[in-house]
């Protein structure tokens, strides 16, 4: 089954999570959002950041549909 990604930037610094931050994350399933927990691998991945949940609220990232 084909998915969706989406593009999930930091809009506010919190903790280890700077603003500008930007990954992809390809959701499979489900043509909803990336979770928080799926925000957070993203992130901890690609920057080697540990990142605390309470700072990957919606609030904190512009998420953008790419396909």
């Amino acid at each position: 089954m084909a998915g969706t990604v989406w593009s999930v930037t930091a809009t506010k610094s919190a903790g280890k999570l700077t603003r500008g931050m930007t990954v992809e994350i390809l959701v499979v399933g489900t043509m909803a959002r990336p979770s928080a927990k799926q925000i957070i691998e993203a992130i901890e991945s690609k920057y080697g950041v540990t990142v605390a949940s309470c700072h990957c609220g919606y609030g904190n990232f512009e998420i953008v549909k790419l396909g």
